[in-house]
């Protein structure tokens, strides 16, 4: 292996340290890889801290919109029930005057006839009263007639 090969001949071409004058030692390899691990515990640390502040983030999301399948799904079935209520209501009112309009004629009818019947009845009650006095005028006529009558044959 030639002194080119080394780590830390990589480290220095990288500038990350002044290039070494002597020889690579294991104590150097050790600081190498410590240094190394002290770099991969800080992006560590620094990720850590950013999914925690997802997660912060995503769980004020859900905080504000706690929506999940079965929440959609109640939602749903409460929107297809007030539906259904407010159709079925609609129906309702529909019939309800349906029946209103045909009980409105109905009573229009009614009203029409019983005008009729108590101009008929009204109209019966003053031939009546006419006959009944055309018939009290013929009684008035008759009696003296029949006491003439009646006179006239006891004396025969």
């Amino acid at each position: 292996m030639s002194g080119d090969d080394l780590p830390g001949n990589i480290r220095a071409a990288s500038g990350a340290k002044q290039a070494r004058i002597g020889p690579y030692t294991s104590k150097d390899f050790q600081l190498e890889v410590l240094g190394l691990l002290a770099e991969v515990h800080e992006t560590t640390e620094a990720l850590r801290e950013a999914v925690a502040i997802d997660l912060g983030r995503t769980q004020e999301q859900r905080k504000r919109l706690p929506f999940d399948g079965r929440t959609l799904v109640a939602v749903g079935a409460l929107a297809l029930s007030i539906t259904g209520y407010i159709l079925q209501d609609a129906r309702n009112t529909s019939k309800r005057d349906a029946e209103i309009e045909t009980t409105r004629a109905r009573v229009a009818r009614v009203e029409e006839t019983d005008a009729l019947n108590t101009e008929g009845r009204v109209r019966t009650e003053v031939e009546l009263r006419e006959l009944r006095d055309g018939q009290a005028e013929i009684k008035r006529i008759i009696v003296p007639h029949e006491g003439a009558s009646k006179s006239s044959a006891k004396r025969d």
